[in-house]
């Protein structure tokens, strides 16, 4: 292997390693995301208590399909779909 190739090869080594470990676990609302599954289907006020209770969320709301809501991104904010009396989806943001 040329020096030069040598050199390339440990930049870019290098670099992917920085690249990792800039990699983070994700945070605010979205770290909870895996237990939302286990939520749905119950009472809106089940499930907001269950999120308020979760760190890293400091916001939550909830709403029918044709609730008015905001659409700016916030990453310490849950929001839960109601449709028949039920939470049907939480998502992030």
């Amino acid at each position: 292997m040329t020096r030069k190739l040598r050199s390339l090869a440990l930049t870019v080594g290098i670099l992917g390693s920085l690249g990792a470990a800039h990699a983070q676990a994700p945070e605010g609302c979205a770290r909870h995301e895996a237990r939302f599954a286990g939520l749905l289907g119950k009472a809106p006020d089940e499930v907001r208590a269950a999120l308020q209770a979760l760190p890293g969320i400091s916001t939550v709301r909830m709403g029918g399909p044709t609730t008015p809501m905001t659409k700016d991104y916030r990453i310490d904010r849950a929001t839960g779909l109601i449709e028949n009396g039920v939470v049907t989806r939480i998502t992030c943001g």
